[in-house]
């Protein structure tokens, strides 16, 4: 005849059991949001030096946007206007149409982020719904970037060759560095330009 087990034992000893298994558990999971909210603190130090990055470069990008602005409603304003401007004005404002709109902030972190699903460790979802919107901004913005340089390389600068001296453009144009070549002996009709419909569709397109 076995001996019997008193149940009070059996109980007990399942109760150490389980109560060892949560504790366990606990301790894990403990272990794991403290690792999680180490790597989020981690993400969200980069991401601010980041973004600091990225806003710390935007007064040059607005100075160079409104240049550019600026010179395309110039070239607008002369369709409308009975005398022609100076030549060299007229060439910088052209010259200012090769310049596509340009802002690239670093995103090294953000695009890590999202792509290694680290973005779920981040706990505020404003935070998470703002990186979501910034991503979204950024893609517009060089869609738009993309269209505007199209606008140029397919259509203003095949129409300008042969009109105007891109020798010219280049030597009075709003560029970094002077270029080595001599002024050019082809004299543009810049009042053609100032008469065409279609260039300053182009103008406004651009």
């Amino acid at each position: 005849m076995r001996p019997r087990v008193p149940r009070g034992r059996l109980g007990a000893e399942g109760a150490v059991i389980v109560v060892s298994i949560l504790l366990a558990l606990a301790v894990q999971a403990w272990w794991e949001n403290r690792q999680e909210r180490r790597q989020e603190a981690e993400y969200l130090l980069a991401l601010r030096g980041e973004l600091n990055e990225g806003l710390s470069r935007l007064p040059q990008v607005e100075t160079a946007f409104a240049e550019m602005l600026h010179s395309h409603e110039a070239l607008i304003a002369q369709f409308r206007e009975g005398d022609s401007p100076q030549p060299d004005s007229l060439v910088f404002w052209l010259s200012a149409l090769s310049w596509p709109p340009s802002f690239s902030p670093p995103t090294a972190v953000l695009n890590d982020l999202v792509s290694s699903q680290g973005i779920q460790l981040i706990e505020s979802d404003s935070i998470r719904l703002g990186l979501g919107e910034y991503r979204v901004l950024l893609a517009r913005f060089e869609d738009a970037a993309d269209q505007s340089w199209a606008a140029w390389a397919e259509r203003i600068q095949p129409y300008l060759e042969g009109r105007v001296s891109r020798v010219e453009r280049l030597r009075k144009g709003r560029y970094p560095r002077p270029v080595p070549f001599a002024p050019s002996p082809f004299v543009p009709s810049y009042d053609d330009l100032l008469r065409d419909a279609a260039f300053e569709s182009m103008i406004a397109e651009r």
